[in-house]
């Protein structure tokens, strides 16, 4: 596979977000999730992770109140 944004490149890895191949120059790896550099790819993973802790402390609650009663 090709980088998207350098035909002649090979691709490193793939965005989580959109799918597209990248090099090392067009990747960003932070904690293990690659996306693109780009600040919409990276926005999205980061509301991702918000949803997640939301619906982790809604689950929690949850739990906290089977317990109660």
């Amino acid at each position: 596979m090709k980088c998207f944004n350098h035909h002649e490149r090979d691709a490193f890895g793939i965005c989580k977000v959109c799918g597209k191949g990248l090099c090392l120059e067009c990747m960003n790896n932070e904690k293990g999730i690659i996306t693109c550099k780009s600040n919409a790819c990276r926005s999205k993973v980061q509301q991702v992770k918000i949803w997640q802790i939301v619906l982790l402390l809604i689950l929690l609650a949850g739990v906290i109140m089977l317990i109660i009663d």
